[in-house]
């Protein structure tokens, strides 16, 4: 009884282990594939794109032609006072001055209170992963890479003690030895 519950113990904590790795090397890797493409990521600090893009979210955008985009496009912008806001296009504005946007948050109930020029915008968003801007922004700091890898190693070092109770068990009682000699 005790041995199977060690035996589901050490098979637990190595599933969460290896599920935990995979998930940093899966989000490593899709973070810096997504910067050699010349996308940039984006963490949703705001709920004002919510229930479409909750806040939490890393947000990929890639930089589009000013021409293409539309209405109903969603972009991220970085205003005159530098902070950077991910809105819905809802009116697209030609003016002798170019080409000006104006943004609404889908949480908002009125319009960004100015336009914003083309020049603002760094990218349209292509796709969204819910919550992922979390992970990113812990990440991100030294304190929440130690924390990780030390969840790591702790998960490894349960693992080994695991496998070292279980292990005697399986090889059952010591076999009984003979005395050698007259």
């Amino acid at each position: 009884m005790i041995q199977s519950l060690i035996r589901l113990a050490r098979r637990a904590v190595g599933l969460v282990g290896i599920a935990l790795l995979g998930v940093l090397v899966g989000f490593s890797l899709f973070t810096h594939v997504a910067m050699l493409s010349g996308q940039q990521l984006f963490i949703v600090g705001g709920g004002s794109m919510e229930p479409s893009i909750p806040i939490g979210s890393l947000v990929l955008v890639a930089r589009p032609d000013p021409l293409a985009v539309g209405v109903g496009d969603v972009v991220t912008i970085r205003a005159d006072n530098g902070v950077v806001v991910t809105h819905r296009v809802t009116r697209v504005v030609d003016l002798a001055q170019g080409r000006f946007f104006e943004l609404k948050g889908d949480a908002n109930q009125s319009p960004d209170a100015s336009l914003v020029p083309a020049r603002a915008v760094i990218g349209m968003v292509q796709q969204y992963i819910p919550y992922a801007g979390y992970g990113q922004a812990f990440l991100s700091t030294g304190s929440g890479l130690i924390a990780t890898l030390a969840v790591l190693g702790a998960l490894f070092l349960a693992y080994l003690l695991l496998e070292m109770v279980e292990r005697p068990a399986r090889a059952g009682p010591a076999p009984l030895r003979e005395p050698i000699g007259p």
